[in-house]
């Protein structure tokens, strides 16, 4: 029980920190842009009193650009600090010796592995109907940037090591049991992000990034496959200039492609646990 509660713990603790520091960069950065940019002129002065509300936003392009660049900006920041406080509260230690963690071949079969997951996963995504809460944000943020390198390479690096490197991390040294703390980190994955399409997507991948962790041992894979997903999602959604569920529903090819893709991750998956010898304490880092 005392174990239970130590590593309920520190995943809250983990995840409010998580929240704390991206409320806190996102608010400062985006109070502080708009502020110098409305006292300089650049944009109207009661800009921030409706730095939140969407339709003035979209009828005062100058002020919706100087937030979209807050927001990066905010983004990044908050990233870095909370990959600090990952290493040196000694949650998940970030060392040069992760570029080497894994030899080139599982690396490629594993990054081919969420490929295909992925693709299969926006397909399947698309035969609910849920809501894309976030994709204004998202898409702005697309054309940013600091905005493209925050949701291309530093949020896949963060949410690898705090929900991998971190949770599961934890969970595994505690609890020793690999589908429970990969199920687990993959739900939590899933619900911060917050957009309905997102969770289901996020959870779902998420167990496959696990697997892939606790099977190779190495958060470069998951971290390589993250990087891969996220920035084909910017690429989409720059090439279409729409959001990424739009521009996934251009490409969706139906059942058929499911089954393509789902098959290709089965065969993926096996080629990988073949290519690795029997998991010993590797994976639990």
């Amino acid at each position: 029980m005392k174990r239970a509660l130590r590593v309920i713990a520190t995943i809250v603790l983990l995840l409010a920190m998580y929240c704390l520091l991206q409320i806190l960069f996102l608010t400062v950065a985006t109070t502080v842009s708009v502020f110098f940019a409305a006292s300089s002129g650049s944009i109207p002065p009661e800009s921030l009193e409706f730095i939140n509300d969407a339709q003035f936003l979209k009828d005062n392009p100058a002020v919706d650009a100087c937030v979209v660049n807050a927001r990066a900006l905010g983004i990044f920041l908050s990233t870095l600090a909370m990959l600090f406080f990952i290493h040196f509260s000694g949650y998940y230690k970030l060392r040069w010796g992760i570029l080497r963690s894994v030899a080139p071949k599982p690396l490629l079969i594993s990054t081919l592995l969420v490929f295909s997951s992925m693709s299969a996963l926006n397909v399947f995504v698309q035969w609910f109907s849920l809501d894309d809460n976030l994709a204004d944000v998202l898409s702005g943020l697309s054309h940013n940037v600091l905005g493209i390198l925050g949701i291309a390479v530093l949020a896949p690096l963060l949410e690898e090591v705090l929900f991998r490197g971190a949770i599961q991390g934890v969970m595994m040294r505690f609890f020793g049991r690999p589908w429970l703390a990969i199920v687990v980190s993959a739900l939590v994955f899933g619900i911060f992000h917050w957009n309905p399409i997102q969770v289901v997507y996020a959870t779902l991948l998420g167990i496959v990034f696990g697997w892939i962790y606790y099977r190779t041992g190495s958060l470069l894979s998951v971290i390589v496959g993250h990087v891969l997903n996220n920035s084909i999602a910017v690429i989409t959604t720059i090439a279409y200039d729409a959001t990424e569920e739009e521009a996934v529903a251009q490409s969706s090819i139906g059942v058929v492609g499911f089954i393509i893709f789902a098959s290709l991750s089965v065969y993926f998956a096996i080629k990988l646990n073949n290519s690795l010898p029997p998991v010993g304490k590797a994976a639990e880092e």
